[in-house]
């Protein structure tokens, strides 16, 4: 057997919701597990889970996580991905399971989640390494202590760079909502756009930077919480040495010292009795804070973690120091090494309790208490090894959340409030959290920023509490903004342009994602094509956006993947004859079936091009999807269906002679507005465009946007490079006409073959043409004779790169053999040679041609728009010079 990963996804692909690897798995058959192997491949999950289990809720949305192996399905895949999933998540990935793609004879293909390559790498190959060995083996024992070490060997690796486990747990709780969660340079954000939030463990992007220095230095925090009338314990701050028999004159003992700055009890020692320990206690925190160190009286009660969230008291946990329990005959050096055994317990981080040990400081400690490591406490007699009660420091936690006393309760959210922390972890010293601290005591001792949150996992494995704070913020939301996913072969980019000057109409800050470039808002932020996945990533981090339009053209999809887990409307224009053969796509059918997919990730509504055969029947088998059907004509039988049935439709009809765009909804039919007050249809001329308006008042209807504010939108949507750069452009400042424009395709160089022809001209129309040289020999065939029909004079080359890589054009040099073939099909069409020039080069070529141009003429450009305007842009700057 062999596996491997084919390909990496940065998008979601084949039906996952997040980044997706397509893994192979070449296999003579696909065995199932016997019971007592599935028994091994439980127990090392288990086992996986043990180690960090502090990282991860009790669940996962897929239910699959450790020991909760299916079942139902037992079979070698199954196993594989359960596995491969819980390695990853241990190693601190967020991911969910992969599932089986498709299975043919001796190999199959399988869709995997992943976060970080080489990590989904490691933890398929380790995987698979421990399937093998349990398909093989029968004597599970050995075998699962051999997997067992394995597995943790790979994680202590895989684990560097992972996500912490506070943040894991915030990002794995949010995905459980329904919350969409990118992870860049290990801060979440949950959500998009203006909807979003942003987590670096407890952490927020609300989370104040005075709040939170104020909480690291202990002796400000003291102040500021004294001054609000906050119990906390009497105390100095110390320097030098010399003024400690000060503070042992004004406190009294017990005493605790602390350093000024540290954080997790770092330097922290409590319950000081004499001098020599206070001593030692001092040097020790003096190196950690050279500023000063803050001696206080010791405050007897129990230690407290209460997390508070905005404002408000979330969940209280009582800390228990480290420690044994006797049980009449064992020592102490005996018990910690049996509580050393819990799986749960190791030395770094990642560990969801720390080991007991005993050094110097729990020797100190227990011989103050009048015990050694030898000594053999009486049954049920709990021994502390530590004076504070962190988990840090091998403690660990009860919850008593529903114990608080309101009066307890109060203190703890002024304390937070009086920081100003969004996210605090307030320590409580009480003797009896039920009770009121002015009965019995109590003190805050100080107020944490980022607190961790382990004593609250510990306290109540079964409550989400990360997933209690995500409520608070999101309040029932998703964390979602309006979405469109575009796709098609012609009329893309202005379709997304269109329906985001409708958002902008309709008062929201929207960002759209095209060829043509990126904008947010009415900004122009980027000239380059990030359409699809790149540009999604780009406008739903962007804190400003409250709607995206996405173009997702088929290389975007082929590459990337699917820009996000969902879109709320989703459309594919139309199925015309472009790229076929690319991508192992080898017909329009193949194609129509490919762009489909995007529907399936639609919430709300998909448009379909009720005109297109091949789009028509995309909206079938899309249950409980609103779809609009979208015609030229308002008498075609699937729009008369769609009104007979009350289904909603946008469509063209008459009205006072002149043609209109109409909605019909619930059955009733609604005038929208006059194609020809769309500057960009120029007044019917341009029919691509009255199509395209077609779909964008369709998409925007799905988003519920009203008629007369689409209206508004459209009627000031024209063909300048300030609305749709590239598409159908006229530029001013020669003595002749220049437009410009990216029809590329068959379909789309007929359609504009047919607006030029009646484009009235008193010299001669001049056609710059290159992309179509990129295409297949097809597309220049089915080309020719159209623009030899319309134009004059040709400047014609192609885009190098994609003419090296084209199997057409392939054997010497392929630049020269295309130029030889598209020369010699024009002249089949009819053109002579002295009305053809030849360039190899876009650039050039387009300068050759603005030189050739005179007045009277019209020169077409057809190549991408930076290419064009770099030229334009410098011949029009001489000419003002």
């Amino acid at each position: 057997m062999n596996i491997g990963i084919e390909h990496f996804f940065v998008g979601a692909k084949y039906g996952l919701d997040e980044a997706t690897a397509l893994a192979y798995l070449e296999t003579p058959s696909l065995p199932r597990f016997e019971p007592a192997q599935i028994a091994v491949l439980r127990a090392l999950l288990l086992n996986i889970a043990r180690g960090n289990s502090f990282a991860f809720p009790q669940s996962y949305p897929d239910g699959s996580f450790g020991a909760e192996l299916s079942v139902a399905d037992t079979g070698l895949v199954n196993g594989l991905l359960v596995l491969t999933a819980s390695l990853q998540r241990a190693a601190g990935d967020c991911v969910g399971v992969g599932h089986l793609i498709s299975s043919a004879p001796g190999k199959v293909h399988i869709a995997l989640p992943w976060g970080r390559k080489l990590v989904a790498e490691g933890a398929l190959q380790t995987a698979f390494s421990a399937v093998e060995n349990i398909l093989k083996h029968s004597d599970s024992e050995p075998l699962l202590a051999q997997l067992t070490a394995l597995s943790q060997q790979w994680l202590a690796r895989a684990a560097v760079g992972g996500l912490s486990p506070n943040t894991w747990r915030f990002a794995a709780a949010a995905r459980q909502r329904g919350i969409p969660v990118a992870i860049k340079s290990n801060v979440l954000q949950l959500g998009w756009g203006v909807a979003a939030v942003r987590m670096d463990s407890s952490f927020s992007g609300q989370t104040s930077t005075i709040a939170t220095r104020l909480a690291r230095f202990k002796h400000e925090t003291k102040i500021i919480l004294n001054s609000a009338l906050v119990p906390v314990p009497l105390g100095i701050v110390a320097s030098r040495e010399n003024q400690l028999d000060g503070a042992v004159e004004k406190l009294g003992w017990p005493l605790v010292v602390k350093p000024w700055n540290q954080e997790q009890a770092n330097g922290v020692v409590a319950n000081i009795r004499d001098r020599a320990l206070l001593k030692k206690a001092f040097d020790s925190a003096i190196g950690l804070s050279p500023q000063g160190v803050i001696v206080e009286r010791h405050v007897d009660g129990d230690d407290h973690r209460m997390l508070v969230v905005n404002g408000e008291l979330l969940m209280a946990t009582r800390r228990v120091p480290g420690g044994v329990t006797g049980d009449g005959f064992s020592s102490i050096r005996a018990l910690a090494a049996r509580v050393n055994e819990d799986p749960r317990r190791g030395n770094t981080k990642r560990s969801a309790l720390i080991r007991l040990s005993l050094d110097e400081d729990a020797e100190i400690y227990l011989s103050e208490q009048g015990l050694s490591p030898s000594s053999v406490p009486e049954t049920g007699c709990f021994v502390p090894l530590r004076r504070t009660a962190n988990i840090s420091t091998g403690g660990t936690a009860v919850d008593v959340t529903d114990r608080v006393h309101p009066d307890n309760r109060l203190v703890v959210e002024r304390a937070a409030k009086a920081i100003g922390l969004d996210i605090a972890g307030v320590d409580f010293i009480c003797g009896d959290i039920s009770r009121s601290w002015r009965e019995v005591g109590g003190a805050v001792c100080e107020v944490n920023a980022q607190p961790g949150f382990r004593p609250h996992w510990l306290g109540a494995p079964q409550r989400d509490v990360n997933g209690e704070v995500i409520d608070k913020f999101f309040a029932g939301a998703d964390g979602r903004i309006p979405t469109t996913a575009i796709t098609g072969t012609n009329g893309k980019s202005t379709v997304a342009l269109m329906l985001h000057h409708i958002w902008l109409a309709a008062g929201k800050v929207s960002g759209v994602c095209t060829t043509q470039g990126t904008w947010i808002g009415g900004d122009y932020i980027d000239s380059r094509n990030l359409s699809g996945k790149p540009g999604a990533d780009v406008l739903l981090a962007d804190p400003a956006v409250e709607a995206a339009v996405i173009e997702a053209p088929r290389k975007g999809l082929l590459i990337f993947g699917d820009p996000c887990d969902r879109f709320d409307v989703a459309t594919v224009l139309n199925i015309q004859d472009d790229h076929i053969g690319d991508g192992n796509i080898t017909s329009k059918e193949q194609m129509a079936l490919f762009k489909s997919q995007l529907l399936k990730r639609a919430t709300k509504a998909v448009v379909i091009n009720a005109d297109d055969p091949l789009c028509l029947p995309m909206g079938d088998g899309l249950r409980n999807l609103r779809r609009i059907l979208v015609s030229v004509d308002g008498n075609a039988e699937p729009i008369r269906k769609c009104i007979d049935e009350h289904g909603t439709a946008v469509f063209v009809r008459f009205c006072d002679g002149e043609r209109w765009i109409f909605s019909s909804e619930q059955g009733d039919e609604y005038p929208v507005m006059a194609l020809a007050d769309i500057p960009a249809t120029m007044a019917g001329l341009l029919k691509f465009n009255e199509d395209n308006a077609l779909f964008a008042v369709a998409l925007a209807l799905a988003h519920d946007i009203p008629r007369q504010v689409i209206a508004a939108a459209l009627a000031k949507f024209d063909n300048s490079p300030r609305c749709n750069p590239g598409r159908f452009n006229f530029i001013a400042g020669f003595p002749f006409k220049v437009l410009l424009d990216y029809a590329h395709n068959p379909d789309g160089i007929r359609g504009l073959c047919e607006v030029v022809k009646k484009i009235p001209v008193a010299g001669k129309k001049i056609a710059v043409i290159f992309d179509l040289g990129s295409r297949v020999k097809a597309h220049i065939d089915a080309c020719a004779e159209p623009l030899a029909e319309t134009f004059d004079d040709f400047v014609l080359g192609g885009q190098v790169q994609r003419i090296n890589a084209s199997r057409d054009y392939r054997g010497g040099d392929a630049v020269a053999n295309m130029l030889a073939y598209y020369r010699g099909r024009m002249m089949v069409a009819g053109v002579t040679p002295d009305c053809l020039s030849m360039w190899p080069e876009v650039r050039a070529g387009i300068s050759f041609a603005l030189d050739r141009a005179e007045p009277g003429d019209l020169l077409v450009l057809l190549t991408e728009y930076k290419d064009a305007m770099a030229i334009i842009d410098q011949r029009l700057g001489q000419q003002e010079l």
